[in-house]
């Protein structure tokens, strides 16, 4: 929930029913009433949407590969009736999308959108929208619509099943989309993000950023001061590899033999389900050395610093990138009048309209997800550190050990070579460029672009681990995470 304002009581209200007018009237593309001449408003973002009579060829080839795919196999029926559930529940700016002609204009619109804070002024306050949010779960919502999600490959255990045609068209067009901000377009509104005080850019260096994946994996200004490392001498205290909230953690069972009456492998069970922590670690070598231990869980926000740092010092045993679905879990939400006074969060000057989407963050489906897998031998056992692909953030891109050079293909690398290829020549570098470094707790190892994202870590039995934090508080990256009560120290 969202902090909207400083003032109370009857004057909060009105207030908030003005700004809230100015919402509705931007989400109908009125003019929007800006903070500064320096901000002046964009163009809205449907605005030379075509009529639900009118015929729309797409212009993206990202989109012109989802028209091929949508003719070649009949999915029209399905697609228009997604289009026509969304429509249908008035959520803003989507209403107006009512044919699939519409549909491909969105598609082109939302591939090639410069991120923004959309912001309105009132009485010396500056209120703002979390826009770029905005844009990565209106997208989603529509594929969460039953007759679209039929057509995805299933948000369950299924180790080795290739991606459905539109599960893949996904993945494409999350990598379409990421190609778009890492141009210099797609930062010509990054100043807006300034009235965001969630995004905090006084926090970090950079400034001005060249490209929109450029700020997104920004640095801090000083790191070792702003976020210093928990216990950097102590190797019992394991620090919080990504600065996110925590969300839970989980015992692995042991495995059950084939021939048993219920053959299994080791997994965590979140409602009901298990999932297999050899599907987690895609068929690691190291993965029977997690059975018995612990799994545990954070996510980060849109707003939030994006590079991951080790958790304790070690020796890297692993490392690759893991591809899979690119999925997220949208809901409609909606507040009443009572629900709306009453919010509070530590994001002021935001604001939540009375329908908003929202995205889940429910353990298990980083299972299936793109994600990348570092193993680490360090004095307390073994440590997988798992950053995820959640959405718009399929690319998880690791550094060479002690700097923050990125281990990533250039243009040259990927001429001539497919997904698969590509990944194959990503994890042979990762294999040569990491495997056997040795890296200090606290140590930069990846960064996201666009989009929010998980971390998830998984210890051994044998380390004994305490996790100290608490569900639903934020933490600072390379503040404590757990203490490993291990019995002895271990070399690595």
């Amino acid at each position: 929930m969202t902090k909207l304002g400083r003032p109370s009581g009857g004057r909060l209200r009105s207030r908030l029913a003005s700004v809230r007018q100015s919402v509705a009237l931007q989400q109908q593309d009125a003019p929007s009433p800006l903070a500064s001449a320096a901000l002046s408003a964009s163009p809205p973002f449907l605005h030379d949407l075509p009529g639900p009579d009118q015929t729309y060829a797409p212009k993206q080839p990202i989109t012109q590969q989802l028209k091929q795919l949508i003719d070649d196999n009949g999915y029209a029926e399905a697609f228009q009736r997604a289009i026509t559930a969304v429509s249908a529940q008035h959520v803003p700016e989507l209403a107006r999308i009512q044919t699939l002609f519409q549909f491909y204009f969105y598609v082109d619109a939302l591939v090639t959108w410069t991120p923004e804070l959309r912001l309105w002024e009132w009485e010396g306050d500056v209120y703002h929208e979390r826009t770029d949010y905005l844009r990565i779960t209106q997208f989603y919502y529509y594929f969460n619509q039953p007759t679209l999600e039929a057509l995805q490959s299933p948000v369950d255990p299924v180790s080795g099943a290739e991606l459905t045609l539109v599960s893949r068209w996904l993945r494409d067009c999350a990598v379409s989309w990421g190609a778009y901000l890492d141009t210099p377009e797609s930062a010509t509104r990054l100043a807006s993000y300034k009235f965001g005080p969630e995004y905090a850019w006084q926090d970090y260096a950079g400034w001005p950023y060249a490209t929109f994946n450029h700020w997104f994996s920004r640095t801090f200004r000083d790191i070792d001061r702003q976020r210093p490392v928990a216990q950097p001498d102590d190797p019992r205290v394991i620090a919080y590899p990504a600065e996110s909230t925590f969300v839970g953690q989980w015992a692995i069972g042991t495995p059950v033999p084939e021939g048993e009456p219920m053959p299994a492998p080791a997994s965590i069970t979140v409602k009901h389900v298990e999932w297999p922590i050899p599907e987690l670690l895609s068929d690691s070598r190291y993965a029977a050395d997690f059975e018995g231990g612990i799994l545990a869980h954070s996510f980060l926000n849109v707003y939030d610093y994006h590079r991951q740092h080790a958790p304790a010092s070690g020796r890297i045993l692993e490392a690759k990138f893991i591809p899979g679905q690119v999925y997220l879990e949208v809901d409609l939400k909606l507040l009443d009048q009572e629900q709306r006074q009453s919010e509070s969060s530590a994001l002021a000057n935001a604001l939540i309209p009375p329908r908003y989407l929202d995205a889940a963050d429910n353990t298990g489906y980083q299972f299936v997800q793109c994600r990348g897998l570092m193993v680490l031998e360090t004095a307390v056992g073994k440590i997988a550190v798992l950053p995820m692909g959640m959405a718009q953030v399929s690319s998880v891109v690791f550094v060479e050990p002690g700097t923050e050079a990125l281990i990533q293909l250039s243009e040259a690398d990927k001429q001539h070579l497919d997904y698969d290829q590509q990944v194959q020549k990503i994890n042979d570098m990762l294999a040569a460029k990491l495997v056997g470094r040795t890296i200090k707790k606290g140590d930069m190892i990846s960064t996201f672009l666009f989009g929010g994202s998980d971390i998830v870590m998984v210890f051994e039995r044998r380390s004994n681990v305490n996790i100290t934090s608490s569900i639903g508080v934020h933490y600072p990256v390379r503040s404590q995470y757990a203490y490993a009560n291990i019995a002895e120290l271990l070399a690595y």
